[in-house]
């Protein structure tokens, strides 16, 4: 027997009726005079304010205020004069609300700057804004409890009308919208009443966040009429494509969850990752978001991965991070002093910490040089590149004040002649330069390949 799910529209021509009703209204000419100053008064505003931007530039949480209210007083002056401007100062009052925002955004952040206020604007104030806004228009230009009862598809046997379908995409936004706040409170709650650790919270708060959802969602399913057994014959094809489509989804979920009870990656932690040290920034379902120090690009690691590749942390039980910085002296400086000066270097630079103290060593006699090491702490690991440039023309400076030189690779070349003159060596004096030879070198040592 084969389980199929019949996806077929039911009444298209109540929609369309509904629809033709919405035309005949928006056709009347009070109506049409009304949208074309609806559209036209806004278009009007932003010109003349690119024109002249200098009277509202003192205050530009305000000026988002100044079109709308132009708006209501043209809706008043029409209702004044007997034409109908109810449309109109109904737009006006949507346009308002909409600008709004902006003021009560910068009222908020003037009494609290860590306030959420762009995540709470984006993610809840506006959208909410629009789906009244919908319906308002809706009831507006119709009958609103007339086209909720429209049935639009058959989806697994059950009639959805379009009323349900809206109310169920509103209600599954919010879900995912406001899931995280309960998630979040369940986890501070199991930390203070069972003694979780903080580290844990997060992966407990990721488990009560789906949790929240998967509650939502069904209760969203049974609210539109699915019942258990499609519930049923969903999970079994979802098992199917989890064994040969999405297994590594699954797998990068499950390590999430592992990584965030075991407290080894979590937000804030600096990792080394390919050479470079990265800041842990977010630690998602499918995969970690990191922020590398170099060129602060952002990186999207799979949870997996931190499972089967060696990665180093510099904030997992200490966050200091220990460099060097190599030189070379010349021969007949005397090592002790050099030490000493290149641990004084160090101990003058804010950023080095104290303790463990910064120490110089002799690494190598090299072909010109006595090379040391200067070993010091940073107490931040994102730093230490910027301490060692300090560090490194600093002791420069110092090696300049104390006459100490750094020895360099020199080599000298010497013009070569061919055919060899006999009359002048090619090594030179240090006062009057290539030495005149009285006699010719000996045939047997003439390289000219004419002689031979």
């Amino acid at each position: 027997m084969s389980w199929t799910m019949p996806l077929a529209t039911v009444a298209p021509e109540a929609i369309s009726q509904e629809l033709l009703s919405w035309i005949a209204y928006v056709q009347r000419g009070s109506v049409v005079l009304q949208l074309a100053v609806v559209i036209a008064l806004p278009v009007l505003i932003e010109r003349w304010r690119s024109r002249h931007p200098a009277p509202l530039r003192k205050h530009p949480n305000m000026q988002s205020l100044v079109g709308p209210l132009l708006m209501l007083l043209v809706g008043s002056a029409f209702s004044v004069l007997q034409f109908p401007g109810g449309l109109i100062r109904y737009f006006g009052l949507l346009w308002l609300g909409w600008n709004l925002f902006t003021p009560l955004k910068a009222l908020l952040l003037h009494f609290n700057k860590e306030f959420p206020v762009e995540e709470l604007e984006s993610t809840f104030l506006k959208p909410m804004f629009v789906i009244l806004a919908t319906l308002s228009l809706i009831r507006l230009l119709g009958s609103l409890e007339n086209l909720a009862r429209i049935p639009i598809v058959n989806l697994f046997g059950v009639d959805l009308s379009l009323g349900k379908i809206y109310t169920a995409i509103v209600a599954v936004y919010l879900i995912l919208t406001v899931a995280s706040r309960p998630a979040a409170f369940l986890a501070w709650l199991s930390g203070k009443i069972f003694g979780v650790k903080e580290q844990n919270r997060k992966a407990l708060e990721l488990l009560f966040r789906y949790s929240v959802i998967g509650i939502g969602l069904l209760a969203v399913a049974y609210y539109v009429g699915i019942n258990g057994n499609t519930f049923l014959a969903i999970a079994g094809g979802l098992s199917v494509g989890i064994g040969f489509g999405i297994k590594e989804i699954i797998s990068n979920f499950i390590s999430s969850i592992w990584l965030l009870f075991e407290g080894s990656v979590r937000p804030g932690e600096i990792l080394m990752i390919n050479g470079d040290p990265c800041t842990v920034r977010k630690l998602g379902l499918r995969a970690t978001q990191l922020r590398r120090g170099r060129d602060g690009a952002e990186l999207l690691i799979p949870n997996q991965t931190f499972f089967m590749q060696e990665a180093a942390s510099y904030t997992a039980a200490e966050t200091s991070r220990r460099d060097s910085v190599s030189v070379g002296a010349a021969y007949h400086h005397n090592p002790e002093r050099v030490i000493a000066l290149l641990e004084a270097v160090a101990n003058e630079h804010a950023q080095v910490r104290q303790y463990p103290p910064p120490q110089a060593f002799v690494t190598d006699f090299a072909d010109s040089s006595v090379n040391y090491q200067l070993r010091f702490w940073v107490s931040n690991p994102l730093i230490s590149v910027s301490v060692g440039s300090d560090l490194r023309r600093a002791i420069w400076t110092r090696f300049e004040q104390e006459g100490i030189s750094i020895p360099f690779p020199q080599r000298q070349v010497y013009p070569m002649q061919w055919p060899p003159n006999p009359q002048q060596s090619l090594k030179p004096t240090e006062e009057t330069g290539p030495i005149q030879t009285p006699h010719p070198p000996e045939q047997g040592n003439n390289p000219n390949p004419h002689d031979r």
